[in-house]
């Protein structure tokens, strides 16, 4: 893939249409996302699901958690313009192979045990080369790394509140392909002499930086020189930032 940073749409197309949906994903592609990073949980049934978090209120209206209940009540959910949490199974049969896909595996209804599970269903469908495996939950990630996936560590702006050690303890233990960051923490002032210092040793490790959720000009002007992939709710404005700074590149 040339174009750098990659636009990857958050939760699909999430600005625009109802988050982690079928529909959401075929816009972010239509409207030019280079991929798209979506959320993993566990049914009651134990089916594997797109969606962010295990309460449902905020998305469907619905006081019930997914952990909670079967899939075949929640897929009766409506989550705007008749669209229903899909199932792992068919998110991953609908992937084009040309896109980059980052899911990101959630500890609120999956343990470690389920990793295996997840990976055996990316290797029946042959799907490898454009996938990243992350979390925030790090133990999830072994068993994808040692299976020849990428891994990313995904960071929360709350993991940098007492420094940079922890995070580089966490970064030198599994030695990810990328390192998954809050845009917030990298910028303005925030980006101070110790956010620095973990960047320039995430680079010397040959770590991708990844950054989330970038949804403005500025901050996309911010990294876009040094960044691998932005994720973002607004994918058209991202897919015009990028397309301008490529043809100033003179890039075809």
């Amino acid at each position: 893939m040339k174009n750098k940073p990659l636009i990857l749409g958050h939760r699909g197309y999430r600005k625009k249409y109802p988050e982690n949906t079928m529909l959401a994903f075929k816009k972010a592609y239509k409207y030019g996302a280079d991929g798209i990073e979506c959320d993993i949980q566990k049914t009651r049934d134990r089916l594997y699901v797109v969606t962010h978090e295990d309460r449902l209120y905020r998305i469907a209206g619905h006081k019930g958690h997914v952990g909670g209940l079967t899939y075949k009540f929640l897929k009766k959910l409506d989550l705007g313009r008749g669209e229903c949490i899909p199932l792992f199974k068919d998110f991953l049969d609908s992937l084009p192979r040309d896109k980059f896909i980052n899911i990101e595996l959630k500890d609120e209804t999956m343990k470690p045990d389920d990793s295996p599970v997840i990976l055996s269903m990316l290797k029946e469908r042959g799907l490898k080369e454009n996938i990243l495996m992350s979390s925030f939950f790090h133990p999830f990630l072994p068993v994808f790394k040692k299976a020849g996936y990428r891994i990313g560590l995904l960071f929360e702006e709350e993991d940098f509140n007492n420094g940079i050690g922890k995070p580089l303890i966490s970064v030198l233990k599994y030695r990810p392909w990328s390192v998954n960051l809050p845009i917030n923490r990298f910028t303005g002032d925030n980006l101070n002499f110790k956010m620095s210092v973990f960047l320039k040793i995430a680079k010397l490790l040959r770590m991708k930086i990844i950054y989330w959720t970038v949804n403005t000009e500025k901050q996309y002007n911010e990294v876009a020189h040094y960044a691998h992939t932005v994720i973002t709710d607004n994918v058209e404005l991202m897919v015009k930032l990028q397309k301008s700074r490529l043809n100033e590149q003179g890039v075809r």
